[in-house]
């Protein structure tokens, strides 16, 4: 099942209509919608589920370059929590703070934190997100 940018919000289903209906969803790599996020230094994005009270999916930040790669700056309007599968990750917050986060960890951010991934190492690294309840 694969969804497009503007179903955000309502993918696969809009809250409403999957609370009412109790549906149940198997998802697997290949669903979701799939973006690039950011101008300067793009990550890729799956988004699983996203309705009007959790944001659910993976962000993978490549490997390589002349400098390490990063997500661009970011924030959001709910809570988010992130589990590293694949790291270890940096995230640094724009007042300066640097949490050094490793595979198996879970990290958290108040809303409206602006902060920025950072991929030190020779892989791709991959972190699991749940922002509630706006993306």
């Amino acid at each position: 099942m694969e969804g497009t940018r503007s179903q955000l919000g309502a993918f696969p289903a809009s809250g409403q209509e999957g609370r009412e209906k109790k549906l149940f969803y198997r998802l697997r790599e290949t669903d979701g919608i799939k973006m690039v996020s950011g101008e300067r230094t793009p990550a890729l994005i799956s988004v699983w589920a996203s309705n009007d009270v959790i944001q659910f999916g993976t962000e993978k930040i490549l490997a390589g370059g002349a400098v390490p790669q990063q997500t661009d700056w970011d924030s959001h309007p709910g809570d988010a929590c992130f589990y590293v599968l694949d790291g270890p990750v940096t995230f640094f917050t724009e007042d300066k703070q640097t949490f050094h986060v490793e595979t198996g960890d879970y990290f958290i951010l108040p809303e409206n934190t602006k902060y920025k991934i950072i991929n030190y190492y020779g892989h791709t690294v991959k972190v699991l997100f749940m922002i509630a309840p706006k993306f």
